[in-house]
């Protein structure tokens, strides 16, 4: 059964072959808050938990220390049909499982996670690991509109901790959730394109035909500040280096909610723009960067000019004028061309690509400094937006948040109703 959406992929036939809109060039202004909206909290923890084998099997993973509650954050979600998924890398000792799909059933609010595939596969014995078959730490996905799961597995453990070590080089793991989960791909990234501190952190998807053959995927390299580009029809990948991937300095200082911290994190958001007749963008930003940049994506799909290391982006890669008002997060872009992104002040905005980008035109769509603490997972989901906010500044804190609040959330709400409240339609 192919997965119905609203993302571009699904028009990828008809729309290339003709000129659907123009893209008018990217000037970002800080975003004007003229509106903002309201988004339904779908789920919510104070904690997540896990579905064990039995309550004795939970209590001995607590007593282990192989179950810690309060180190246990969702960074992402997506959807596939009825089936609701959430990454939950390990970035702080006493995680179970990296990536988990959510049980209908057990509590309509704040359901349980079931490790995806199972248990057996996120289980981690570092003395006797089998990196094959493994998944060690995960912190986002991507499901095409053909039913398959991309999922970015970094290899790493306790990475906000100070024993933060890799214990498996990183890889691309492909689900294939319309035949039982299996596994179509393992793709293992040559050592020669990972660094001592590569984190592989998102992954967009290029879908480029009807059956799927010719398919990128485009990778972050968050801390060695690269993408990475992952061809499927040739099981081959290669590296892009260039400046606009790199942070900021001097936007490595974060406030979110009172919570500072430093971060010299590079390339994080990805967004894919819908077709036209020039083919497609990829928008992208760094994590410390006021700023968005653009590559057209047959730059990034050759190969060749990227062979020699640090390349030269004149008339090849973009990067606006003008900054935002606060380093954002995750981004998407509609198949309307409305690019929305996720700042650190708790708030979501929006720009209509088929308008000149003045402040004007820049909307808030939603701000809440409860419920939207640190977004860090987006996917638009057929006519609808979800959302992952779980305070993660609490992991760089040493302040520990009351332990009965909620802290984690996934939010979702009408597409069309948040864009044209904000006046982004």
């Amino acid at each position: 059964m192919v997965r119905t959406i609203s993302n571009c992929d699904a028009e990828t036939m008809i729309i290339m072959m003709m000129s659907h809109f123009g893209l008018t060039q990217l000037f970002f202004f800080a975003a004007a808050t003229t509106a903002i909206g309201a988004m339904e909290v779908k789920y919510s923890w104070v904690y997540v938990d896990y579905l064990f084998d039995s309550q004795q099997d939970r209590e001995l993973a607590i007593k282990s220390g192989k179950f810690i509650q309060e180190n246990c954050v969702i960074l992402d979600v997506d959807v596939f049909e009825e089936r609701v998924f959430v990454t939950v890398p390990r970035t702080k000792p006493g995680n179970i499982a990296s990536i988990a799909e959510l049980v209908r059933g057990t509590n309509s609010k704040s359901p349980l996670l079931r490790p995806f595939p199972n248990r057996k596969a996120n289980l981690v014995v570092e003395n006797h690991l089998n990196c094959d078959d493994t998944i060690v730490s995960v912190f986002r996905t991507k499901i095409d509109h053909l039913g398959r799961f991309w999922v970015l597995d970094v290899g790493t453990l306790d990475q906000f901790d100070p024993t933060a070590r890799s214990v498996c080089p990183p890889k691309l793991l492909i689900f294939n959730l319309n035949n039982k989960d299996k596994i179509i791909r393992i793709y293992k990234f040559p050592p020669s394109q990972i660094e001592a501190l590569s984190l592989l952190t998102n992954i967009e998807v290029d879908v480029r035909d009807s059956k799927g053959a010719n398919t990128f995927a485009y990778i972050s390299d968050t801390t060695a500040f690269k993408l990475i580009v992952y061809d499927y029809l040739n099981d081959d990948s290669w590296v892009v280096d260039q400046a606009y991937l790199y942070p900021y300095p001097t936007y490595t200082h974060f406030n979110v909610e009172g919570v500072t911290f430093e971060l010299t994190d590079g390339v994080l958001g990805l967004a894919l723009s819908p077709w036209t007749k020039n083919g497609r963008k990829l928008y992208f930003h760094s994590f410390a960067s006021m700023r968005e940049s653009w590559v057209d994506t047959s730059i990034l799909q050759n190969k060749s000019l990227f062979q020699q290391g640090l390349v030269d982006g004149t008339n090849k890669f973009f990067v606006s004028p003008e900054i935002r008002k606060t380093q954002s997060s995750v981004e998407v872009m509609t198949c309307d061309g409305v690019l929305i992104y996720a700042s650190m002040d708790s708030s979501l905005s929006c720009w209509n690509s088929r308008n000149a980008l003045t402040i004007e035109n820049t909307h808030e769509m939603y701000k809440n400094h409860q419920d939207f603490q640190f977004p860090t997972g987006m996917k638009i989901v057929k006519d609808k937006l979800w959302v992952v906010a779980c305070q993660l500044q609490n992991q760089f804190s040493t302040t520990k948040p009351d332990p009965k609040s909620i802290k984690c959330r996934v939010l979702v709400d009408q597409l069309d109703g948040l864009i044209n409240n904000a006046g982004c339609k």
